[in-house]
């Protein structure tokens, strides 16, 4: 786990467990290296995290690093608001989404940026739609308004039919995040995290490929 904290107030010694504030002298803390966004909002590393609950916990932060309550402060307590607000938007902006959240515990559990692969069901398709573009690009060469419209078609068919396929992995990855966060409530993480943790990565690999794919077209037509 990346998860560090400042165990001491830098100006008074007092605990402070890593919260942003002093518990004895109030004065805001240097922000830890290596400290995740989960840990900073509070939060546990949950998959399936309520959308107000965050917003609510983001503007409460919000309020309390903004640097104009620390222009009379000393230098390290103002760059320590600049630091804790840069961190605070950047973890609202990758726990807010569904995706880029898998994405980010992923990194934190040591997975790389999986490659991109094409679900084994997709292949034909992938195939397919490479005839479908050139094609595509064939007629507009010749200028041929039918082929193009036809062409044209075929891709639209083909873009709907990965549509799907996206909502089909959105659905299969909620499901992963109710696995990870049962394990989590049952305390059988443990026991259970690899497991889940690769089908993830595998989810992603396929669903960036597949969006990748979906850019294509869109350019395209």
């Amino acid at each position: 786990m990346l998860t560090t904290y400042n165990s001491t107030c830098i100006y008074c010694g007092a605990e402070t467990t890593g919260a942003h504030f002093c518990p004895e002298c109030k004065r805001i803390q240097p922000l830890a290296s290596g400290t995740d966004y989960f840990a900073f909002l509070g939060l546990t590393k949950r998959l399936q995290i309520g959308e107000a609950a965050l917003e609510k916990q983001f503007y409460a932060l919000s309020r309390q690093f903004h640097p104009d309550y620390f222009m009379n402060a000393s230098d390290e307590e103002r760059q320590a608001s600049l630091d804790r607000s840069a961190m605070l938007n950047a973890a609202y902006r990758t726990l807010r989404d569904p995706v880029q959240r898998a994405k980010y515990l992923l990194t934190l559990e040591g997975y790389k940026e999986a490659e991109k692969k094409a679900p084994p069901d997709l292949l034909e398709e992938v195939f397919e739609l490479n005839m479908q573009i050139e094609e595509l690009n064939a007629a507009k060469k010749m200028g041929d308004a039918d082929e193009i419209a036809e062409a044209r078609t075929s891709l639209d068919e083909t873009l709907t039919n990965l549509n799907d396929k996206l909502t089909e992995l959105d659905g299969k990855q909620a499901m992963l995040f109710s696995e990870w966060d049962a394990a989590i409530d049952a305390d059988t993480l443990e026991e259970k995290q690899k497991t889940i943790l690769d089908r993830l990565s595998e989810l992603m690999s396929h669903r960036s490929y597949i969006r990748s794919l979906v850019r294509e077209i869109k350019e395209e037509i």
